[in-house]
């Protein structure tokens, strides 16, 4: 049952990864747009800047559960390689509640932030973009994040019973 619900995630994580990196493509064009039109015509995009601030948080947030999932964030591992399995592997088992709480406090922290834009519609200064749904993709990260570090969790659970 946890290989099926963990395809699933990695399916869905896939995709949410898939969207961060057109994010940073948009980024890329966006950046080289507002150049080209700086030099060329003289007159740069305005909303350059708030646009490319949203889309590397965007990108940023939505590819953190794929990038959880996969233990692929940057760890420095001389002292955990240095452990016997056993307590490197309840290392593990604590990194992944630490991660998970830290998930929820950010989730927490992020609904009033989010319900604050949305109740007064905000926008942003330049470019008047509608900051709710930006906003939205951090709960939702946090969300999946802490599901993410569960199922690493209960993966190391199951390991450690072997």
């Amino acid at each position: 049952m946890l290989h099926r619900i963990e395809a699933w995630l990695r399916y869905v994580f896939t995709a949410l990864a898939i969207a961060a990196t057109v994010a940073g493509v948009l980024i890329v064009v966006l950046v080289g747009a507002s150049v080209t039109m700086r030099h060329l015509a003289h007159a740069p995009f305005r909303f350059t800047e708030e646009l490319v601030g949203l889309l590397m948080t965007t990108a940023f947030f939505l590819a953190l559960p794929l990038v959880t999932l996969n233990a692929d964030h940057v760890r420095v591992r001389i002292l955990v390689s240095a452990m016997p399995a056993r307590i490197a592997r309840l290392v593990a088992i604590v990194a992944a509640l630490f991660g998970i709480a830290f998930a929820i406090w950010f989730f927490w922290l992020c609904i009033p932030w989010f319900e604050f834009a949305y109740l007064r519609n905000i926008k942003t200064e330049v470019g008047r973009l509608l900051m709710y749904p930006w906003m939205a993709v951090l709960p939702v990260s946090m969300v999946l994040t802490s599901v993410a570090f569960a199922v690493r969790l209960s993966a190391e659970a199951d390991c450690s019973d072997v």
